[in-house]
């Protein structure tokens, strides 16, 4: 895990808390309890110019038996927010989601009370939601989410919706987000578990709590068994021990999206529940996937992952054979394979842990989601003699894996590492334009976890990924006021992939025609060249000649034309989480530029030489006259991709830095005759 996500996430035993009492005081909010001096802030210190401010937003999970003979979880939520203007309308469109199981088994909303209400001539007047304004929205296998939209909305609005949603699932405790999108003034959970469930409590952020208080409770659950087949059902009776444990946060402001974020999940100020162990009232304490091995053991042997792994793969071997070939290289072998499953089958959803079908259904359909086709891969390198696992893992913008204890839900997508001769290579066969051994950016987001009997941390930290791009400019001078020459630039393996994927949906020309754009008017570009582009393992290569005249008696250059970084990608004042960039990256620039007939140099930018962080990064910018030619050399290196938050100044400083100097111009003046 990288070093940002150590410090954004805690993991905390609920016995492990029952010291921490950390008690502030509670707001009294009763529905529907809106006064004219609510309406009386025009804004609100926290956030002035926010859209929306959630006034308060409560939650309360209390377990109550059911007729079926076991527990259900009740949910009570309460969510108040003024609404300020017309830009935080979209804060009064409600989402409740809905999880739903097997056999009709579901979640489901039992009370629902919303209004609006608003300040008319003095007065407060409530506009009651109609219940059947309700909508289902995201209707999936797993979910639905009942959407409604607050009736009769003003600026000034204040919203007040309470609900209870009752669950059959008593495994699962829905987490709780202190922060989003609005600035909220106060925000509570209170969570009320008996001993018959042992949970993780995982907590994450940066905003500390307001109120942290633990209670012991004894509490009784009466639970209906039904007799089946005509027999008289009967009631038993249970006592149990409860731990209700109360978490608040006060004035936690927005958390809102910028650059170089891998999702703002992995930072919101939240907290959420994992079953670590079940212990039944008079029956055998059993843990719940509670370490790696165990849930490593039980994916291997799953029929909707690696059972079909460890079978007879016999049915593959004609096909292997055919697909090798002559080949007699190991490498070349494995490469074959993976060559014949990435150009020859269709990927269906690039998410998902668990196969859809049989590993021969998907061989014979030739198509399968991303868990299909790289399972499939991994059955096909495994008979062909190689030593292959699956690898699990999260991707950037489904979250943070937390390393130290696994969380299933928490993982999307599954890679195949194969071992080739001294070498371990991963591989994704999902998509058409990645190389041999090359993942997408995506799945670099700290770490996955190699599927088998040592389930290894498998090393996915976007600070080992370099991105090494080399570009070259040379101009030379062609008569009077004129320059000729060329452009070429070896592009980065992520970029080009991203390139690959962009040519394989627009054309050539359309793909030169934006490079073009972004030249000056007065510069042409001409024979546009692309080398390797169907050589997946090396880099894509652009080339391109280009020329300009000019009869200005002063003539600005700048001498890295495109190559130059135009903004500052870090624009906000501060920033409350961590930098997360896809990779490392080192950009060098290289040229020569010819000082035209008739033209001598008034001005140049300086070189300079800058370090960040001591190690951490480096900018160079060098510009040298040599007779009647110009040498240039710019290098832009960060050595990691991940910062903290306490480094954001310094890091916006330091591209404020390089944006400066690189907008510096060279300029020319004609000669006097």
């Amino acid at each position: 895990m990288t070093a940002p996500a150590k410090k954004s996430v805690l993991l905390l035993m609920f016995s492990a808390i029952l010291s921490l009492s950390v008690l502030a005081e509670r707001p009294k909010m009763k529905f529907g309890d809106i006064s004219v001096s609510d309406f009386e802030p025009k804004s609100y210190p926290i956030d002035p110019s926010a859209d929306a401010v959630v006034l308060g937003h409560f939650g309360e999970v209390t377990y109550e038996g059911n007729n079926h003979g076991y527990l259900s979880i009740v949910y009570r939520k309460h969510l108040r927010i003024r609404v300020m203007n017309r830009n935080g309308f979209d804060a009064a469109t409600i989402g409740i989601r809905l999880y739903l199981g097997g056999g009709g088994i579901e979640e489901k909303i039992d009370k629902l009370e919303a209004a609006t209400y608003n300040l008319v001539d003095g007065k407060v007047e409530a506009s009651k939601l109609d219940n059947k304004s309700l909508f289902k929205d995201k209707v999936t296998k797993s979910y639905h989410i009942q959407k409604f939209t607050m009736p009769n909305l003003q600026e000034g609005s204040i919203i007040d919706v309470r609900y209870t949603v009752t669950s059959p699932f008593p495994r699962v405790i829905d987490p709780w987000s202190f922060q989003g999108e609005y600035p909220r003034l106060y925000t509570e959970y209170a969570v009320s578990i008996p001993e018959w469930y042992d949970f993780m409590v995982l907590s994450q952020g940066y905003h500390p709590y307001a109120s942290r208080d633990v209670k012991k409770t004894i509490e009784t659950y009466n639970l209906y068994f039904d007799g089946g087949a005509g027999a008289a059902g009967q009631t038993a009776r249970y006592t149990a021990n409860v731990t209700t444990t109360t978490m608040a946060m006060e004035n936690v402001p927005a958390l809102k999206q910028e650059n170089f974020t891998t999702t703002l999940d992995n930072h919101i100020s939240k907290v959420s529940f994992q079953l670590s162990r079940y212990n039944p009232p008079g029956g055998i304490s059993t843990p719940i996937n509670n370490n790696w091995f165990a849930v490593s053991n039980n994916l291997l042997k799953s029929p909707d992952f690696g059972e079909e792994l460890s079978g007879n793969l016999n049915w593959l071997k004609s096909d292997l054979q055919t697909i090798v070939g002559s080949s007699t290289e190991n490498y070349d072998k494995a490469k074959a394979i993976y060559n014949y499953v990435k150009n020859g089958f269709t990927c269906s959803s690039h998410r998902g842990l668990y196969k859809t079908n049989s590993l021969k259904k998907i061989f014979q359909s030739k198509s399968g989601t991303v868990a299909d086709i790289n399972l499939l891969l991994t059955a096909m390198l495994s008979a062909q003699g190689f030593s292959a696992q699956p690898v699990i893992l999260s991707t950037r913008d489904n979250g943070v894996l937390y390393e130290a204890y696994p969380m299933l839900e928490r993982l999307n997508y599954v890679v195949t590492r194969v071992q080739v001769d001294d070498k371990t290579y991963l591989l994704d066969a999902s998509y058409r334009n990645l190389g041999f051994g090359t993942l997408p950016a995506f799945c670099y987001n700290g770490g996955g976890r190699l599927i088998d009997k040592m389930p290894v941390i498998v090393n996915l930290s976007p600070d080992s990924l370099i991105e090494t791009r080399i570009a070259s400019i040379n101009l030379i001078a062609d008569g009077p006021g004129k320059l000729n020459g060329s452009y070429t630039s070896k592009l980065g393996v992520q970029e080009s992939y991203n390139s690959r994927e962009r040519l394989a949906t627009v054309s050539k020309d359309d793909f030169f025609s934006a490079i073009k754009k972004a030249y000056p008017g007065e510069m042409s570009v001409t024979d546009p060249e692309l080398e390797g582009l169907t050589d997946y393992e090396e880099p894509l290569t652009v080339k391109y000649n280009l020329s300009t005249s000019f009869s200005e008696d002063v003539v600005y250059l700048n001498p890295l034309f495109t190559e130059a970084k135009k903004d500052n990608p870090f624009k906000a004042a501060e920033r409350l989480y961590p930098i997360e960039m896809p990779y490392a990256i080192n950009d060098i620039v290289a040229g020569r530029i010819d000082i035209p007939e008739g033209y001598e140099v008034d001005e140049m930018p300086k070189s300079t030489r800058v370090m960040y962080n001591e190690n951490e990064g480096m900018f160079e910018y060098l510009l040298v006259k040599n007779g009647s030619s110009i040498q240039l050399r710019s290098t832009l290196k960060l050595n990691k991709a991940n910062f903290l938050p306490e480094d954001y100044a310094s890091l916006r400083d330091f591209f404020g830095y390089v944006v400066k100097c690189h907008s510096e111009q060279i300029v020319l003046k004609k000669i006097k005759k």
